[in-house]
Formats: C-alpha cells, sequence, structure tokens
C-alpha cells in the first residue's frame, strides 16, 4: 500500500507545481483584462499578486484526492500474492456471475455494455463523475441569465443624455420634446410623465404607485419584457395600464384599481404585467404605467417630468452642448455616455468570467471523460487481448470499447440530466424569478451543449487507446499488467 501511495505522491510532485503555474497564469490573464476593459472599477486590481492561502488550499485538496484515489487500488494490491506478483499473473477481474445479454445486441456491444456494468462501484464512480459535470454546467448556467438581469447597459431605452425636471413635476413642454425630435444629432426623444405616491385601492387593500406614461416607442420595447397580458391593449384602450412585478406584489393583471387623484376617484384596469422597467419604486411604492392619454385624463397634466435622449454615433461634444442650451437653465441635464461606457466595461467583464468559467466546465468535462475512458481500457488491456486470440476483429473491438464508454455516458447523462435541471430550476426561482418573476425556461441549448461535449469527448476518448491496442501484438497485449 505504501509503494502505491508513493507513486501516487511522485505524480503530485509533477501535477501541483503545473496546476499551479498554470493557474496563476490564467489569473494573470483575466486581472490584465479586466483592468483594460474595465479601469474605472478594477484599475486599482493588483497586476501581479499570489494568494498564499488559495494556493496552500489547492495543494491540500490535491493531495487528499491522490491519497483518496489511491486506497482502492493499493488494498487491491495488499491482496495480490508475492507469486502472482512475481510472475505477472495476478488477475484483478471478478467472478462472473451472470452472462451477457446478447438477445437485443450483438456480441461485441453486449460485452461492452456486460463490462461497464460488471463492477458496481466503478459503475457508480464513472456515472457519478459524468453526471456532476452536466450538473455543474446547468447550475452554474443560471448566472448568465441573473447577469442579464442586473446588469443592463444595453437596454433598448438606455437614454445618453436626459432632460429632467427639477421638482419632479410635469413642468417640460411637449414642444421642446419635439423640437429634440428634429435635432440632427439626436437618434431618438421620448418623454415621461410621472405621478408619484398616488393612493390606491384594490381587493380591499390601499397602497400606493407610482404612475408613469408611456408612447407608442416604449411600449413595443416593453413586449419584451411583458409577463402577462398584453401590452398592446394598454397602449391604445382607455383607462387601462401596465403593472411592474415586484416581489410580493399584490395587483394582479385583470384587477381593478381604483386611484385617488386630487380627492377624485379614478379607476384603471391592468392588462399586463412586465419583468422590469427603466426606472425603480421609491417609497416601496408599485410602479403603474399607462399610455400619455390616460395620464392626462386622469391627473389633467399634459408636461413631461423627463426627456430622454439617445444621440447618433458621430454626435460631437458641441452638438451636445447645444442640447443643454436647448434645455434651458430651468431644467436638471444629466449627461449619461461615461456612465453607460463604464457600465458596458463592467457588463463584458463579467460576460468574459461567466462563459469563461462555463468553459473550464466543459474542459474539465472533456479531460474527465478521455481520462476515464482511457484508463478502463488500460485495465482491460490483456483482456481485449483474449479476446483477440480467439478471434475477435479489431473492430469488433473498436465497438465493444464504445459500447462500453457509451453505457457510462448514457446513464450518466439521463442522471445529470435529470438532477441538473431540478437544480437550474431551484436556482432559477431562487435568484431569478424571485426578484424578476420571469417563469423558468427549460435550458435546451446549455443542455445540448453540455451533452454535445460529452459524447465528442467519449469519441475523442476511444481514439487513443485503440490506437495503442492496433500497433500491438495479441501475445504482447495479453502479457501486459
Amino acid at each position: 500500500m505504501r509503494l502505491v501511495r508513493k507513486e501516487a505522491l511522485r505524480w503530485c510532485r509533477f501535477a501541483i507545481p503545473v496546476g499551479i503555474t498554470v493557474g496563476v497564469v490564467v489569473i494573470w490573464i483575466l486581472c490584465a483584462i479586466l483592468r483594460i476593459v474595465s479601469p474605472e472599477y478594477f484599475g486599482e486590481m493588483a497586476v501581479f499578486g499570489l494568494s498564499i492561502p488559495s494556493i496552500f488550499a489547492g495543494i491540500i485538496m490535491g493531495l487528499l484526492t491522490v491519497l483518496l484515489a489511491s486506497r482502492s487500488p493499493a488494498k487491491k494490491a495488499s491482496k495480490v500474492s508475492p507469486l502472482e506478483a512475481v510472475s505477472g499473473n495476478a488477475s484483478g477481474y471478478q467472478p462472473v456471475k451472470k452472462a451477457a445479454n446478447t438477445k437485443l445486441f450483438k456480441v461485441e456491444t453486449a460485452l461492452g455494455i456486460h463490462h461497464a456494468k460488471a463492477s458496481k462501484k466503478n459503475l457508480i464512480l464513472m456515472v457519478g463523475s459524468f453526471a456532476l459535470s452536466i450538473v455543474l454546467f446547468l447550475s452554474f448556467s443560471v448566472t448568465v441569465a441573473f447577469m442579464n438581469h442586473a446588469l443592463t447597459p444595453l437596454r433598448p431605452w438606455t437614454a445618453d443624455l436626459s432632460i429632467i425636471s427639477p421638482d419632479y413635476s410635469c413642468s417640460i413642454g411637449s414642444e421642446l420634446l419635439e423640437r429634440l425630435q428634429e435635432n440632427s444629432a439626436v437618434k431618438s426623444a421620448y418623454g415621461r410623465m410621472f405621478k408619484y405616491d398616488v393612493p390606491v385601492t384594490v381587493n380591499g387593500s390601499r397602497k400606493k404607485v407610482d404612475l408613469i406614461s408611456y408612447e407608442q416607442r416604449q411600449f413595443d420595447w416593453a413586449k419584451d419584457y411583458l409577463l402577462k397580458g398584453a401590452v398592446d391593449e394598454a397602449a391604445k384602450k382607455p383607462n387601462t395600464a401596465l403593472i411592474v412585478f415586484e416581489p410580493g406584489n399584490t395587483i394582479q393583471v385583470g384587477d381593478t384599481v381604483m386611484l385617488d387623484i386630487g380627492n377624485r376617484i379614478q379607476e384603471i384596469q391592468i392588462v399586463g404585467m412586465l419583468s422590469i422597467s427603466p426606472f425603480g419604486n421609491g417609497n416601496d411604492a408599485g410602479i403603474m404605467i399607462c399610455s400619455e392619454e390616460t395620464f392626462r385624463q386622469i391627473t389633467g397634466e399634459s408636461g413631461y417630468t423627463i426627456i430622454d435622449i439617445q444621440l447618433k454615433k458621430k454626435a460631437t461634444d458641441e452638438e451636445v452642448s447645444a442640447i443643454k442650451e436647448l434645455a434651458g437653465v430651468s431644467c436638471t441635464f444629466s449627461d449619461e455616455r461615461m456612465s453607460n461606457k463604464s457600465v458596458i466595461a463592467t457588463y463584458y467583464c463579467f460576460w468574459l468570467f461567466i462563459y469563461g468559467f462555463l468553459v473550464m466546465i466543459a474542459l474539465i468535462t472533456v479531460f474527465n471523460v478521455i481520462n476515464s475512458i482511457a484508463m478502463s481500457v488500460a485495465a482491460r488491456t490483456n483482456q481485449y487481448g483474449a479476446f483477440r486470440a480467439i478471434g475477435l476483429s479489431m473492430r469488433q473491438l473498436t465497438k465493444m470499447v464504445i459500447s462500453e464508454a457509451c453505457t457510462y455516458t448514457i446513464i450518466g447523462s439521463f442522471i445529470g440530466t435529470v438532477l441538473g435541471l431540478l437544480c437550474n430550476k431551484l436556482l432559477f426561482r431562487m435568484v431569478i424569478s424571485s426578484h424578476w418573476g420571469d417563469a423558468w425556461p427549460l435550458p435546451l441549448t446549455e443542455l445540448c451543449i453540455i451533452l454535445l461535449v460529452m459524447f465528442l469527448s467519449v469519441g475523442l476518448a476511444v481514439q487513443n487507446p485503440m490506437k495503442k491496442l492496433r500497433k500491438m501484438s495479441i501475445v504482447d497485449t495479453i502479457s501486459t499488467l
């Protein structure tokens, strides 16, 4: 047993320094990219630094893994008699209790499946390792949806410039919006009317909402974030509105909301629910969105609270200054161009991290499959030689190895898919649905990617061991330990 453990530790002397070196290089490259892409957030990050606790943790984890992995073969080796060890006739095969089932498959295929199921312990370990890769990939893929919700620099309504009423009232005239829409540097300009903290009664309970108006362009953008109901109905039908999802929301699609505005009770029917909107709700107030016509009819206001402006790509600072002068000193002028660029850079940094981690999981899956299949073939080398000695062709032998590998992969893929989908659904509900109300979508793309990686890895894993078996004579194959 000591010899086996010493041999395993010798491999650690090589593997651990290589792993640390590769890890340090990858982290250094990642940090350099983060500093270049988003200097505002990552500019103070050290160009090069070592985490001693992380290195020691990796070394300890590697040593424990190797020692645990060597425990089983060490026990088997300790049971071999000296005479068998010297003669090379030590056999690690278990007695056959049940013959291979050749009714459904050809002999070589049936033998491959039989070999995969011969050792329950080996089957559980192989299937478990394959399934774990799928579970990790599907579970971590939820972070992609979270990133797309939490970091939103590229939403269609994102503005470069904003003109805001200083007292947040509807005091900006519609003529300013018309002049901005005619400006050659402006790609699009759109206004919103706000009425804050409006008391409402719905289903017998009272709360407050922020009433906000949309024009047709903004309603078209909202269609991509619709959870329930219909956006067009709120855009065209008077006295209707959309509600924005919030945890613990008591207002649902189909409810009739009673608004108390200016000592007058106004009724609005909720015809749709959105997952997100361009603005947050202050003071725990809900958000209701209606058409400009409905807003004017209910509140009696005709001006805008805010006008957002999206510039053309070639807009100059001089043109921005002209827009600022056009807004006048009576309004608050906000330039969000630098902030938008910074958020976009941060988004791509997180994109690099998340997709990089998914790629790492996929690579680990590839190496795991290739190594597992190679070890399985190596363990049966002399047995394959015996099959060749009794007349089995290399083509049949290849089918046997492929069927054994596919048995591990199919069972592991099935278990991993079931557990992975359950974990994906649970994490999606905890991270996404609870905050934005999105329904869980079946991650078909992610599932197809990881399953494709699994089966391509099996194809690659079989190639190298079979090449070695083809080059070896039958005598050498049988005598291989």
